[in-house]
């Protein structure tokens, strides 16, 4: 139906594709091609090899055993020895030093020395120190090293006595410094419910 007075369409718009439809579909195009040539060319996964999956060839020499006493030929056995691995603990003994200082820290707590301890932190934990101790292990708690684990360049000291007025258990940290020393990188103290 026509309107008089208005012009009729005569140029439509063609229909174009988007931008971001055409970018994609070339995407894909790209990535499914790439598919192809890396599955059946280069590596040729997509290929098939024969039955079976290959394994790896043993590195040492296999050693051959046959059975002596047998009055009848029989077959060979092949037996591939591997290396056997046992993990061996030698537990370092940690050093002296550090130990000392673990002790000392807690001799100060019991001596409610608050900034003798605090000294004897690491500087990047000595800001910390004075609300952990006022926590965890308050001045005058009577906490004694029960055992030692570490290395040369650190102290895990086991520790257990009485805080807060329970029985308390936990642990206390040094580490090495640069210049050899140690000093208490962190605690955990928990006082029995």
């Amino acid at each position: 139906m026509t309107y008089p007075g208005l012009p009729e369409q005569q140029n439509p718009r063609p229909a174009t594709v988007k931008p971001g439809v055409a970018v994609g579909i070339l995407i894909a195009v790209i990535a499914l091609v790439a598919f192809c040539i890396t599955g059946f060319a280069a590596p040729g996964f997509l290929l098939s090899k024969g039955p079976g999956l290959s394994l790896p060839v043993p590195t040492s020499s296999p050693t051959t055993t046959s059975s002596p006493t047998s009055t009848t030929e029989s077959p060979t056995s092949t037996r591939v020895s591997r290396p056997r691995i046992t993990p061996t603990r030698n537990p370092a003994t940690p050093p002296e030093q550090g130990v000392q200082v673990v002790v000392d820290f807690l001799a100060k707590i019991a001596g409610s020395d608050k900034p003798g301890a605090i000294a004897l932190a690491c500087d990047a934990q000595k800001r910390f120190m004075d609300d952990k101790i006022d926590s965890l292990i308050p001045l005058g708690s009577r906490v004694q090293v029960t055992s030692v684990n570490g290395t040369s360049r650190f102290v895990l000291a086991d520790v257990a006595g009485v805080a807060k007025g329970r029985s308390a258990k936990g642990i206390v940290i040094s580490d090495r410094k640069a210049d050899g020393g140690f000093c208490i990188t962190t605690f955990s103290i928990r006082t029995a419910a």
